[in-house]
């Protein structure tokens, strides 16, 4: 018997694919965090509640940007989500690494890897479900 396996090709991902969903999330969170400033100028909303809109603006704009990755690669959605989470922690990361003054908190890491990991993975998931 003759078995083929393609081992070369099972976890290649498409490179520009990761790109366009990292380049969606970044533009999605930029847009959100604006509309979320502008209600809390206009409104007379507690900041207490602005710890929740800013994870969920990160969790929805991240699997969007998922989504829009596994959807263009059109395969291996979960990995290409999670490259797109993984991908986008890491920049996010580094900005504030060098950007924001003072320490880390192991937890506020933890959150946003956690984070950025689940809605990676159900991006990449909704948008191979939503492929042609």
């Amino acid at each position: 018997m003759n078995f083929q396996t393609e081992t070369s090709r099972s976890l290649t991902l498409n490179w520009r694919a990761v790109g366009k969903g990292i380049l969606v999330t970044v533009i999605l969170i930029i847009v959100f965090s604006f509309l979320a400033g502008l209600i809390f100028y206009l409104s007379n909303l507690s900041e207490t509640v602005l710890p929740w809109l800013a994870a969920l603006i990160f969790f929805f704009s991240l699997t969007l940007g998922s989504g829009t990755a596994a959807k263009t690669a059109g395969e291996k959605g979960l990995l290409h989500g999670l490259a797109v989470g993984l991908g986008f922690f890491i920049i996010i990361g580094l900005l504030a690494a060098f950007a924001l003054p003072g320490p880390f908190t192991l937890i506020g890491v933890l959150e946003k890897l956690c984070l950025s990991i689940g809605a990676g993975a159900t991006g990449g998931i909704l948008g191979i479900c939503l492929t042609d």
